[in-house]
């Protein structure tokens, strides 16, 4: 509980500095793994400070939706350390907790490693490798994955590849989003897992503050 109470301060603390936001329903979650991905639904929230900034803090608060439990709350700092044509950021989730619907807190400390490069206007083309540990148990993890982001008018495509160290898991995975107007945005996500065969489909409406 003190754990909790440590979370939620931080959330708010965080959120009333924070300079862009959104909030999302969606018929499941959200995790930088694909393969991980919650299939039950959920309320993600994001805050972060300016993204144009080459140093900046975010937050996601996952929460289930049947339950009114959270499900994650991640704080991440992220610094832009290539910021021409060609960028490349480097971050520490400092750490990511995990809850369980009995409020039992797990926590990881992860570091990730973004790549991306514009080949035009409508088209860029990226890496992502995130590599962590759990703080409470033996769970190690390392995920390497490339990318590709298509933007066409209101829709945008981003096509993900990549390899799981748990499980020496493949998959590919696709998330599509559809810009309804300045601040509502239909999104759809679907995830199959090469190795053994595992799909998870998600759909949400995302508000952006």
């Amino acid at each position: 509980m003190k754990q909790l109470l440590a979370i939620c301060l931080i959330l708010a603390a965080f959120s009333l500095n924070a300079q862009t936001g959104s909030i999302e329903m969606s018929t499941g979650g959200f995790s930088f793994i694909p393969a991980f991905t919650s299939k039950e639904p959920n309320i993600i929230i994001n805050a972060s400070t300016n993204p144009k900034k080459r140093l900046t803090g975010s937050l996601m608060y996952m929460m289930r939706m049947k339950s009114m439990t959270p499900t994650t709350v991640a704080l991440f700092t992220r610094y832009r350390f290539i910021d021409k044509k060609f960028k490349a950021t480097a971050g520490i989730h400092i750490p990511a907790f995990q809850m369980t619907e009995d409020y039992e807190v797990t926590s990881f400390f992860g570091r990730e490693l973004t790549m991306s490069y514009p080949v035009n206007e409508k088209l860029t083309v990226g890496s992502f490798i995130l590599n962590g540990n759990a703080r409470n148990s033996d769970f190690k993890v390392t995920l390497v994955s490339g990318n590709t982001n298509y933007h066409h008018k209101k829709w945008n495509f981003l096509t993900q590849g990549y390899y799981l160290t748990v499980g020496d898991l493949t998959g590919v995975a696709e998330t599509i989003s559809y810009d309804i107007n300045k601040h509502f945005q239909a999104k759809a996500f679907g995830n199959y897992t090469l190795t053994d065969g595992q799909v998870i489909a998600t759909v949400g409406l995302k508000y952006n503050l």
